[in-house]
């Protein structure tokens, strides 16, 4: 991928993410581009910080060959050659998918005076203003033109806690495209009903609790087929339990949207620190499933509590296997759940509808002639 992929005529908006890892904010920012693409008007294109699986494929690459662990340190090395990549390219606007290219778009971008917008993509977590890390990106956060709000408590995040300025914030929610997650055609009224985890091993996706919410099925006698996709850090010590309540450990896959459109029943199970709105959530209800979640941010956005699934308390195990049990055991309820979940997602989490919400942030920041006459 080379810079010759972005050569056009029309302004561009650069939409930069860190690595092309299938990383929820990754796929969205590549539909998002996509979607708001308007040849003869604007460019949209996805520029990737660090290399790594093209999981997601970018528009250009900028080689920085850290991406493993991106979040875990601060490559300064990628400062002059994002700068000498922004000087070249030359876009109208730049958009930050998150707080990691923010942190090397924010240095690159000084003295070259183009519009920046920030996508805030999960809730911060800190509970005190005074440390040092809110201090820092208070101080990153005032070179900012804009924010788009991942969740309702990522935007209060933002103003309360960060010091923006209410005025710059906008609740743009996540989305999906409808047409790549959807039910696939099936009986999902015989056979055992499939469970689904989607998730990165990670402490904070505590995938575990899957796995005791599943044992514990088991053990009520419950039949039916639990499935786990996703990889990371925690896989060896989740490996033994998952076998023991005969969870089946799938790995990183890139056909998660068939695999949820076969599935029947979908468990989230994270903890709040880092959530703002899990776009699983979303590519669960467009797959027209039921889906039992923990009470974190935005997932009460996504779910109607009772209608398209259940929320229960990020300790309440006995809730989410109670919860879970009752979809099992009932056909009927998972379909009427299923299919309201799916009419919810495409009213309001469609990557039409959300990319219709990104272009009134972003049309203030951009040229009169890259904006559509109304």
């Amino acid at each position: 991928m080379t810079e010759q992929l972005l050569e056009t005529d029309e302004p561009l908006v650069l939409h930069v993410i860190p690595t092309p890892l299938a990383r929820g904010a990754q796929r969205e920012a590549r539909a998002l581009a996509d979607e708001l693409d308007a040849p003869g008007l604007r460019a949209h294109r996805v520029l990737c910080l660090f290399d790594g699986p093209l999981e997601v494929e970018p528009d250009l690459m900028l080689g920085m060959a850290d991406g493993a662990t991106p979040g875990t340190g601060y490559n300064l090395r990628a400062i002059p050659k994002l700068r000498n990549l922004l000087s070249r390219l030359d876009p109208v606007c730049v958009v930050a998918h998150g707080g990691e290219p923010l942190k090397y778009l924010v240095p690159a971008m000084v003295g070259r005076r183009r519009p920046l917008a920030y996508y805030a993509i999960g809730t911060y977590g800190a509970s005190s203003a005074r440390t040092a890390q809110v201090a820092v990106w208070r101080r990153i956060l005032s070179r900012v033109d804009v924010i788009a709000a991942e969740g309702d408590e990522v935007a209060d995040e933002c103003t309360r806690l960060l010091g923006v300025p209410a005025g710059m914030v906008t609740m743009t929610p996540n989305g999906r495209d409808p047409s790549v997650f959807h039910p696939l055609t099936r009986d999902r009224d015989s056979g055992q009903p499939v469970v689904a985890f989607v998730g990165a091993l990670t402490e904070g996706k505590q995938p575990d609790r899957y796995i005791e919410a599943v044992a514990a099925l088991r053990q009520r006698g419950a039949t039916f087929r639990a499935i786990l996709i996703g990889d990371g850090a925690l896989r060896s010590r989740i490996s033994g339990p998952a076998a023991d309540a005969e969870v089946e450990l799938l790995g990183s896959r890139s056909d998660v949207a068939e695999l949820l459109g076969r599935a029947d029943i979908m468990v989230f199970t994270s903890r709040s620190q880092g959530e703002g709105m899990p776009g699983v959530l979303i590519e669960g209800g467009l797959s027209a499933l039921p889906i039992v979640a923990t009470d974190v941010p935005g997932v009460r956005t996504v779910i109607d509590d009772g209608t398209t699934g259940y929320v229960v308390g990020v300790d309440d195990l006995e809730g989410m296997v109670a919860n879970l049990a009752g979809l099992i055991d009932d056909p009927g309820l998972r379909r009427s759940m299923g299919e309201a979940a799916r009419a919810r997602c495409v009213e309001r989490f469609s990557i039409e509808a959300v990319a219709a919400l990104w272009l009134r942030v972003l049309s203030p920041l951009l040229p009169h002639d890259a904006i559509a006459p109304r």
